[in-house]
């Protein structure tokens, strides 16, 4: 009889928990929802930041670029071409100082909602303004995982 009055005790614990959880956990993803709602969509990410530090890593040509123009996109998010020289070559021999480059940038108008995922997108208004930037690429010369810092002067 005591082994049936025991089970019943830790099955019937084991539910407030589960409970307790579920609560704490749906609250965090309110709390998501209003930032979300609020605007910070562009800075989010849903990587954690190894991952986009991993990819840094493992990016064959790292550059900083003196940016010249900007084409945004005539969309509320998507592609900007960024159009640069190359001023300094931080990791790889494909670039070279004094370079032209154009780059596919992801970004985004602020306030626009682009779909959630690990895009990090720029928001056009910042990335017009800045006068350098840094860039991780892959063999292909395309950025790694939204890899790309505006920047207000050379490093």
């Amino acid at each position: 009889m005591d082994h049936r009055t025991d089970h019943r005790c830790v099955a019937g614990s084991a539910p407030q928990a589960l409970r307790r959880t579920l609560r704490k956990s749906l609250g965090n993803a309110a709390v998501a929802g209003l930032l979300l709602l609020g605007g910070a969509a562009p800075a989010l990410a849903l990587m954690s930041p190894q991952v986009y530090a991993t990819a840094r890593d493992g990016a064959k040509s790292v550059i900083v670029l003196e940016v010249e123009s900007v084409a945004i996109t005539p969309r509320a998010f998507g592609t900007c071409g960024v159009t640069g020289t190359v001023k300094l070559v931080e990791r790889g021999t494909a670039y070279s100082v004094g370079q032209k480059v154009t780059l596919d940038i992801p970004c985004a108008r602020p306030n626009a909602l682009p779909p959630l995922g690990g895009t990090i997108y720029q928001e056009t208004d910042r990335l017009q303004a800045a006068k350098f930037g840094r860039a991780y690429l892959d063999a292909d010369g395309k950025l790694v995982l939204s890899q790309y810092f505006q920047l207000e002067a050379l490093p």
